[in-house]
């Protein structure tokens, strides 16, 4: 059974997300606690799968977009998150509800390079639409 996340975690958490290298030391001054507390904290959320990986988000030099994809009806749309998420230029992708079936958060040096994966994800054999945004702000 999933433990339930305290409002410290929660506050780890969000810190964590700005920054996943910050020292531990900085962490704990920064929510008030030791460094014991929080580096035994992050090594349970680590173990329970509340944090599944740490990460990179590139600088803003290049161009970040997010890619609404709607696809056929009766698609496996696991599978295909899955293929378009090894390719390059792909930085995350969502599978959701609504109209659109799956979000794509994309991260290219120029638009050219934007406008290919975009093309490649349009030839995909169960891919009806697209819809993409460039991302102006990230806060």
């Amino acid at each position: 059974m999933p433990r339930t996340l305290s409002p410290l975690d929660h506050d780890l958490l969000r810190l964590l997300r700005k920054n996943g290298r910050e020292p531990f030391v900085r962490l704990a001054d920064e929510l008030g606690t030791t460094e014991g507390t929080v580096r035994a904290r992050i090594k349970r959320l680590t173990d329970d799968g509340v944090i599944r990986q740490f990460t990179i988000r590139t600088g803003d030099a290049n161009l970040r977009a997010l890619i609404e994809v709607v696809t056929d009806t009766n698609v496996n749309t696991s599978k295909l998150s899955g293929r378009i998420s090894s390719w390059r230029g792909v930085e995350v992708v969502y599978e959701v509800s609504g109209d659109e079936d799956i979000l794509v958060i994309a991260d290219a040096k120029d638009t050219e390079e934007l406008n290919e994966l975009i093309e490649k994800i349009r030839k995909l054999p169960d891919v009806r639409s697209t819809r993409s945004r460039l991302i102006l702000r990230e806060v």
